[in-house]
């Protein structure tokens, strides 16, 4: 190999080390990684970082409203003994907003903004107690806003989002048409929802994968407070999750697309599992105590072609309602314990289930 070319590989080759260099340098926020370029606040070191870097976030409480606007990988880690990275309201509470694209205001305390990238979220807590937010729904509060941008929240502890109307996770789609994933994650004692999709399109705009999660709310019995809300424009997989204490578990509005499978809700006062839309299955789901102060319907259906099968429900006013809708894809459910086993039936619809200790089998419309 002659001079010039041994120069040459020499350089490429250190340049390449170089560039690897850059690219694995992580950032930490607080004192826990000595090594590392650190900063006080989430939000001065997501000000400084370069796309696509990884933020460590020590233990200990952020007091601050995090805005994102490009890739990132947010991660809480461990010190010691302690584990709690926590992002809670300023002192005063949430007072930075935003709109969604029905222009309802949004008090977030995460806002991932119309990101360049994908936006991670890991083993962070975001507590909303203190968001000073107005009741009845003058504001929405959200713990997690995925507004038009994509990427993955896993193990996230969102708690106290209390507003009227407060949002573990809130996700929007948009032109960007992203993707969102939210798993393994435990979202309770907010007041709305504890996963919302959403777009403003007649069209899907969003495609979710939500697995994994833990989702309770802070439900009195004499609001309404719903689990996971699927709405329009959207495509969700919603699969593995354990919903408790709501109003409704888990709904699927119209236009939505998707499945909702292999679910266990429990402690519904209303819905266990509520759909009308025709292109989401409703499969494997297990509903257990659908015998709340309201209707008390394991699963309530208001679509004439949607997929409900194989769902076990237990413990219900009314095993299915079928709102007298003539669907003929309602099949090999098990119903039991429930005072009536399908109800709302037209005359002309075949449905095939298995029934135990049900007071009535079948009501007619």
């Amino acid at each position: 190999m002659s001079r010039i070319n041994s120069v040459l590989f020499l350089a490429i080759a250190l340049l390449a080390v170089s560039d690897f260099s850059t690219a694995a340098v992580s950032y930490a926020v607080g004192t826990c990684k000595p090594s590392l370029p650190s900063y006080s606040t989430i939000s001065a070191a997501l000000a400084a970082v370069p796309a696509g870097a990884t933020v460590l976030v020590c233990p200990g409480p952020y007091a601050e409203q995090v805005v994102i606007t490009q890739a990132v990988t947010l991660e809480g880690v461990s010190n010691g003994d302690a584990d709690l990275a926590v992002i809670v309201p300023p002192a005063g509470g949430l007072t930075s907003t935003t709109t969604d694209d029905f222009g309802d205001t949004v008090a977030y305390q995460v806002w991932i903004n119309n990101a360049s990238g994908r936006v991670n979220l890991s083993k962070l807590t975001i507590d909303g107690t203190g968001n000073g937010a107005g009741g009845l729904c003058a504001e929405y509060v959200a713990g997690v806003f995925y507004q038009n941008s994509s990427g993955t929240a896993n193990q996230i502890a969102a708690r106290n989002q209390k507003a009227g109307c407060g949002f573990g996770f809130y996700v929007e789609g948009g032109s960007a048409n992203p993707s969102v994933t939210i798993e393994n994650s435990s979202i309770h004692d907010y007041d709305f929802a504890g996963i919302y999709t959403e777009t403003n399109s007649a069209t899907s705009e969003l495609t979710t994968t939500i697995t994994g999660n833990d989702v309770t709310c802070a439900f009195t019995g004499n609001n309404f407070c719903g689990g996971i809300l699927l709405t329009g424009g959207t495509t969700d997989t919603v699969t593995g999750n354990f919903v408790s204490s709501t109003f409704d578990g888990i709904d699927a509005a119209p236009s939505v697309t998707g499945s909702i499978s292999r679910n266990t809700v429990m402690n519904a006062s209303q819905d266990g599992i509520a759909t009308g839309a025709d292109a989401v299955s409703v499969t494997s789901n297990k509903i257990i105590n659908a015998n709340g102060i309201n209707f008390g319907i394991g699963i309530f259906l208001y679509t004439a072609v949607g997929t409900i099968q194989s769902n076990s429900i237990t413990n219900a006013n009314t095993g299915i309602g079928f709102n007298c809708s003539l669907n003929p894809n309602v099949h090999s459910n098990t119903i039991s314990d429930a005072g009536v086993g399908v109800a709302n039936v037209p005359s002309t619809v075949t449905t095939s289930n298995s029934y135990s200790n049900v007071g009535t089998i079948r009501s007619g419309c």
